[in-house]
């Protein structure tokens, strides 16, 4: 095997692969041999290297007859090859020096090289195919358009791998499609409907037996009914939500906001779900702390955050809400003294893009929507959702905003 030294330098002139070929699995891949092997056996060389332009580098895709240690330093070498628009060789670099340096071939055992770069129909450069050998060399024209042949059919293979790879994300886009819709009609038809049951179950009652009915009975039925329906009118909300999320048409309109009032109204929606488990809530939000943000998107996440500590909660217990400002970002912290969640739940949250139900510490029901979306309306911000928890003593969620975007 011949032994190659090529001295590493920064890279000029570097090119992005941009578009589609982006996202190319750049790492080597058998059938790319076929390639090198072919191309080597055109020129009667006993190398060939088939390269990638990735966004920051350049991306061996094949090496043959040097191993590819030797050859890992000096990706940076082919880059000459890769401006240029038409096969690039050096019959002998002893007598071309004024072309050898570019590619740093500063050995005296490369004496040849030949450099296909490989062009996309649309004129962007991906990357280079070249041979290279010990000895003097002389392409015929046969053989530098076999190489320019062998070059098409590289592009041409990339993309395949392209379109292959647009069609299997556009499948699984599709899958993810059709299940979203099975969840949304499964709420449909179950999450939403039972609690309308109920409500008419018990306005029936009001209507027909209002009558028999005593003070404290009327005004249980009226709780079950002013109740149910604050519930179900939420799971209508972040089911609009998500479906508008879900379909691209969820409108996102950042203003600057004032967070102490966001919060003082999500405590007043949810103080009658509060006083029904006896849990008692706290705000500390500073009247000074603004942000840049969607009103709309941070109430559903603040709502959806503070009705998940209360779900989780036992009766007695404590749920928190609190905001501070560290340096450009807004921290808001919703604690509770709920059941606590395992790392595995943990993990399970920030991973799962279908929402999941889980029931509350007195049965309460859900659909996993509020969860998600508050995740997918914290990203729309740039921002993130940290959560420490400890199993039996309460949960944390840190929803961390920018203060500007």
């Amino acid at each position: 095997m011949m032994k190659m030294t090529v001295r590493s330098e920064p890279q000029a002139n570097a090119l992005n692969l941009a578009g589609i070929y982006d996202d190319l699995h750049l790492n080597e891949e058998r059938h790319f041999d076929s390639f090198t092997k072919l191309a080597a056996s055109i020129c009667n060389a006993p190398v060939s290297i088939l390269c990638l332009l990735e966004q920051q580098s350049i991306a061996l895709k094949s090496v043959i007859g040097i191993s590819r240690q030797e050859i890992q330093q000096a990706y940076k070498s082919f880059s000459p090859a890769m401006l240029k628009k038409d096969i690039f060789i050096i019959e002998d670099v002893d007598k071309q020096q004024e072309l050898a340096y570019p590619l740093l071939l500063a050995e005296k055992n490369i004496r040849f090289y030949a450099g296909i770069p490989l062009v996309s129909a649309s004129g962007r450069q991906l990357g280079v195919l070249c041979v290279m050998d010990e000895s003097p060399k002389h392409l015929s024209l046969g053989q530098q358009q076999s190489l320019e042949l062998l070059a098409q059919q590289v592009v041409m293979h990339l993309d395949l791998k392209a379109d292959n790879q647009k069609l299997l994300e556009a499948n699984e886009q599709l899958k993810q499609s059709n299940r979203n819709k099975e969840k949304f009609f499964s709420i449909i038809a179950h999450d939403l409907r039972a609690p309308f049951h109920g409500i008419l179950g018990f306005s029936e009652v009001l209507v027909s037996e209002i009558d028999m009915l005593d003070h404290k009975g009327i005004s249980d039925i009226a709780q079950y009914i002013h109740n149910t329906s604050g519930a179900t009118f939420r799971l209508l909300e972040n089911l609009l939500h998500w479906a508008m999320a879900e379909s691209g048409n969820m409108s996102y309109r950042p203003q600057m906001m004032n967070l102490r009032q966001c919060c003082q109204e999500v405590m007043h929606m949810l103080s009658s779900a509060a006083q029904n488990k006896n849990i008692i809530t706290h705000v500390q939000v500073d009247e000074a702390i603004t942000l840049f943000a969607d009103p709309n998107m941070i109430l559903s996440v603040l709502l959806n955050l503070m009705s998940n500590a209360l779900k989780f909660t036992h009766a007695g217990g404590y749920v928190n809400l609190t905001a501070e400002v560290q340096q450009d970002q807004v921290l808001i912290h919703v604690q509770d003294t709920g059941v606590g969640m395992s790392e595995e739940q943990i993990g399970k949250f920030f991973a799962t893009t279908q929402p999941k139900s889980v029931k509350g510490t007195e049965g309460e029901r859900g659909t996993g929507l509020g969860m998600l979306l508050c995740k997918q309306f914290v990203e729309k911000h740039k921002g993130k959702i940290q959560i420490h928890s400890v199993i039996g003593e309460g949960t944390t969620f840190t929803v961390v905003l920018p203060v500007l975007q």
